[in-house]
């Protein structure tokens, strides 16, 4: 009976290995060597027709860390893309469609990085005026991808509950409320 479990043992050890080479090289084929070449993948992924590729407006590549977000126009909306650096290269962790240039926002919680990633359009009648962004307080980054279109990103890993009821104040450059969420 001994010799039976050290082979079932054997086995069951080797099937793992084999599954954690293969998740490897999986994820190694999914990883991209820079940010740009991992959003062509995401593009020519998401959309496949070259219709669809020109609806592709301004692009902005903006870096946190780890992590490199990349808001762009299709069409009259803005989308958002967020890569992560990781051991093999970038990949794709989160992607946003059709943003609402409207008085809103989007919000994702990584349970695992203990992050809360807030993001939205600066809405197009303040789009102009607005020259800081708070969250709960805390100072949100704008990202300007052209004139006319904004968007802000706060990426918080400090203080998850401190999230659970979201104020979102739009400042002009004297510090006034000029709109609120």
């Amino acid at each position: 009976m001994g010799k039976r479990t050290k082979t079932i043992s054997i086995f069951f050890i080797s099937m793992i290995f084999i599954y954690a080479i293969f998740a490897s090289i999986e994820n190694v084929n999914l990883s991209s060597k820079t940010v740009d070449e991992a959003f062509e993948k995401f593009i020519n992924g998401e959309f496949k027709t070259e219709v669809a590729q020109n609806k592709i407006g301004d692009k902005e590549f903006y870096r946190i860390g780890n992590y490199t977000f990349v808001p762009f126009e299709v069409g009259n909306n803005v989308s958002l893309v967020q890569f992560e650096k990781g051991i093999f290269g970038w990949k794709q962790t989160y992607y946003s469609q059709d943003e609402d240039r409207g008085y809103s926002y989007s919000s994702v919680v990584d349970e695992l990085n203990d992050d809360i990633l807030l993001h939205g359009v600066i809405p197009k009648d303040i789009v102009t005026e607005t020259k800081t962004i708070k969250v709960n307080g805390i100072e949100a980054d704008i990202v300007m991808l052209n004139d006319k279109t904004r968007i802000w990103i706060l990426m918080n890993n400090n203080n998850q509950k401190n999230f659970s009821n979201i104020n979102i104040d739009f400042l002009d450059n004297v510090g006034n409320i000029i709109g609120k969420i």
